[in-house]
Formats: structure tokens, sequence, C-alpha cells
């Protein structure tokens, strides 16, 4: 498998355009991988893990389109990863040449969110499924495990683990440190690839909720090595970084270099070793 990091920033961007702190100064400076705009990931050119505000723009900036995607995984239902409205350009009488449905999955707000601008949706366009935290699906020869996030109050976020041929990749994206419900599961679990967040930075807090930081980050790495789901070969992500972490790329790559994580950007693809 592989993932391609359509965007890489938390929910305001970076730069944010209202902002004018030395980041977003800096950022609109040096431009490059300091841009970035907002979190969402594709994996293996068909299964979209959420839809930013800038989804469009992100496809034509990768020399992509959507029309091959068969899979839709939303991990809540925050305007910068549910920008539910790009679909309708999916719809009958608005995108031709279509010849299979757009599998979404989703916890009920999500599903309830995406019928709702899409009236008189057909089959086979779309196809919805309410996700239950805990229990496996199968769509298009991947098996796909919502696992609870520690983010919104009064929503059932979703983290993913994402199965096919052997493979296996946890998408991480929004969360604090896990519930343990979630850390039940994942024990013993073989992950060979880890996408985490650091919208936080350094805060001096190994065990943030809503958010990671990057004390976090590195207690997670720990856990995860102590829990087995560790290989030689597994490799740990770090996306969804904010202006208000302070730290531009190449200083956290700097801070993430001798723990072996890599920082994500914009158009980054990884392929699962």
């Amino acid at each position: 498998m592989k993932i391609h990091f359509l965007g890489s920033a938390a929910s305001e961007g970076i730069p944010n355009p209202f902002c004018r702190c030395e980041h977003c100064q800096q950022a609109r400076s040096l431009k490059g991988k300091d841009l970035r705009t907002h979190s969402s990931a594709i994996i293996d050119d068909v299964m979209l893990i959420d839809v930013a505000p800038e989804f469009s723009q992100q496809l034509l900036r990768d020399g992509l389109d959507a029309s091959g995607f068969t899979d839709l995984l939303f991990t809540h239902t925050h305007p910068d990863h549910f920008n539910v409205g790009e679909l309708f350009s999916r719809m009958e009488g608005y995108g031709f040449d279509i010849d299979h449905p757009l599998e979404i999955f989703g916890n009920d707000r999500a599903i309830n969110g995406c019928a709702a601008v899409l009236p008189g949706y057909s089959k086979q366009r779309f196809g919805f499924h309410c996700l239950v935290p805990f229990v496996t699906v199968e769509s298009h020869g991947y098996k796909i495990t919502p696992l609870l996030a520690n983010h919104a109050k009064w929503e059932l976020c979703y983290v993913y683990v994402i199965e096919k041929d052997g493979q296996t990749i946890f998408y991480g994206h929004d969360s604090g440190w896990f519930p343990e419900l979630t850390w039940q599961w994942l024990q013993g679990k073989a992950l060979d690839l880890v996408v985490l967040e650091c919208t936080y930075g350094f805060n001096g807090d190994d065990r943030t909720d809503n958010h990671m930081s990057l004390e976090t980050v590195f207690a997670a790495q720990e856990k995860l090595r102590a829990m087995e789901c560790l290989h030689s070969g597994s490799q740990i992500v770090v996306s969804h970084i904010s202006h208000s972490g302070k730290l531009l790329h190449e200083e956290l790559v700097a801070a993430c270099r001798d723990k072996n994580i890599t920082v994500a950007y914009d158009g980054l693809t990884i392929n699962v070793a």
C-alpha cells in the first residue's frame, strides 16, 4: 500500500489567512513545504480519507482527479475534514462517465450529513455505511476498522486501521492520547505505517487531549513499541501541523530525526515497506 498526503495542516492551514504571527509570515516568505493545506490523504490512489476545503485545488496541484476513487472514510465532521459539498459534483447530471459508486464510511453524523447535501442520490453514484467502533468492515479488498479517537466532546470521532494484502496502515487524525479501548484493540497488532498528528508542537505534556503534542507523539511511539505493534520496518509519520506549534518544516524534521519519524508535507507519497 501507499499513502499520499493531499494536505498536512491543522484547522487554520499554514499560513492562516487571518494571521500575522511569525510562523505564518515566515511560511508566506519561504513557501515550499511550509505552505500547508488542510489535512487529507489517499490510500493507493483509490481510498480518500476526509475531504478538505481545498480538495479540488489539492487534486489539481498533484495532477490527480477523483474519478477513480472507490472509497471515502470520514474521521469526523469538523469543517476542515468534512467539506461534504464537494460530493455534489459526483451526482448524476453533474459528473459524467462515472461507472461505479463511491462507498462512504463514517459515523452517524457524517453519513447523515452526506445524505443531507445529496438529495435524490442514486445507488449508482453513492453507497453509505455507518460505522460502529471496533467493528471491521470490508470494501474493495480492504479491511477497515474504526477505533475511537480522543477528540470532539459530542461526537464519536474515529481513527482507522486499514489492511490489505498483509499490510496495515494506522491513520490517527484527529486525536490526543488514545482512549484505553483503542490501545487495547491495538495491542499486538503489527502496524507497517503509523500516521499521527502534532498539532500542539512542543508543549511539555505527553498525554494531551483533543490533539497531540510532539511529546505525546513520542510517548505514543514508545507505547506502540512496548505493545509489539512496531517492527523493524515500521514507519511513523506526523501530519496535521499547526502554526500555533511554532515549528517550520525543517525545525519539525530536526525535532523528529532522532526518533526516526517522518514529517509529512503537502504532496508527500510514502510506500509501505
